[in-house]
């Protein structure tokens, strides 16, 4: 099937605007998912310094509890990671069909897309999620 020149924009404008929405809300779904680990976090924190168990398996338990959630929070969070990878590649390869990376093309001396350098923010994320475990483990089992 050919395309037309019109029908090839088109195609590329649609495919532009669908991955440039979905980085939005990847970006917003990150947010929220470390949000609300670290509003988890404090919320236990905070009751674990006024209500600590005094036996040690729930301690323990507690602890393996905040780990579980701890992991699933940064899977999700290095998932979302790899997907954005993927997400900017097709973005970058839509800008560079259209020429946006060429010179010349729509302006004389230079391109519209500067080159960009990949700025990863999910090991803030991760971070943060370290030091929420950290943080409960000096709750649960600090001196009193």
């Amino acid at each position: 099937m050919d395309l037309s020149e019109e029908q090839k924009f088109g195609a590329l404008k649609l495919r532009y605007n669908d991955h440039v929405e979905l980085l939005r809300s990847m970006t917003k779904l990150d947010v929220q998912i470390f949000i609300g680990y670290i509003t988890l976090q404090l919320g236990l924190g905070a009751w674990l310094a006024t209500n600590r168990p005094e036996d040690p398996f729930a301690r323990f338990g507690i602890l393996l509890i905040d780990i579980v959630l701890a992991v699933i929070a940064s899977k999700l969070l290095y998932n979302d990671y790899l997907r954005r990878k993927e997400v900017v590649s097709i973005i970058k390869n839509i800008n560079e069909a259209l020429g946006y990376d060429k010179s010349g093309i729509y302006l004389d001396d230079k391109p519209i897309n500067v080159p960009t350098v990949t700025r990863p923010w999910w090991k803030w994320f991760l971070y943060g999620i370290i030091s929420g475990v950290v943080g409960i483990v000096m709750v649960l089992f600090g001196k009193v």
